[in-house]
């Protein structure tokens, strides 16, 4: 932070095994701020925002000098990052308008990252009306198999006073709904839940100690255990 023109800057330090910076990029993204990180191999991401959703690649190969090697920018950015394959990187964050930065609704992203240099939104998705997912801010409240290709997270629909748990899948280069779950009854489902998976059986289990069984075959409910 500079006191006579307030300002704000990112960098990124590179720490050995006794926690002494080896390496370091500072300056990054100026009136931005580090939204979510993920590292795998010797390339980390990383997005920023203010306006729109910058997603960096960074070459970690050389710890004592990590190089930028690209830079998207698209609308929205994304709280939630996780490597689905080989060459693609899931996000889940927030539409944004980008000429303000005002958020919109909550935005599914899939980005093609087989080339660091130069990485591309594949698809996304922005789920209309729905404003708020503990995905956002608690990476344990996401279910996600990459193997079984599945995904799923609860979301708030303020102004229509509904919550959902929401399944995909990630097909044929988008995003496919597998099932949508409501679970806005708060005196039978309470405040919070997750989602969990057996063979096809999809279970949705309560705060309040209710767990119902689905079908991941056609999303039909196949069971309960009442609390």
């Amino acid at each position: 932070y500079d006191d006579a023109e307030p300002k704000t800057t990112n960098s990124l330090y590179v720490l050995d095994a006794g926690l002494e910076t080896v390496g370091k990029i500072e300056g990054l993204a100026e009136d931005e701020r580090v939204y979510s990180a993920r590292f795998m191999g010797n390339t980390g991401y990383f997005v920023t925002f203010r306006e729109t959703d910058p997603l960096f690649s960074v070459d970690l190969s050389d710890p004592r000098n990590p190089k930028i090697l690209g830079e998207l920018k698209i609308s929205g950015f994304s709280e939630y990052l996780h490597f689905y394959a080989d060459n693609l990187l899931l996000g889940i964050g927030m539409e944004a308008d980008e000429e303000t930065g005002a958020t919109g609704y909550l935005k599914l992203s899939m980005f093609d990252i087989s080339t660091p240099e130069d990485v591309k939104e594949q698809f996304k998705m922005e789920l209309s009306g729905f404003e708020y997912s503990d995905a956002l801010y608690d990476y344990k409240a996401v279910l996600i198999d990459t193997k079984k290709n599945l995904f799923g997270f609860s979301a708030e629909d303020f102004e229509e006073e509904k919550t959902m748990y929401l399944l995909f899948t990630f097909e044929n280069g988008e995003f496919r709904k597998v099932m949508e779950i409501d679970c806005s009854d708060y005196d039978r489902y309470g405040y919070g839940f997750r989602g969990t998976y057996i063979g096809e059986r999809f279970f949705l289990l309560a705060d309040n100690g209710l767990v119902e069984e689905y079908s991941l075959a056609d999303g039909s409910k196949t069971g309960a255990l009442e609390p």
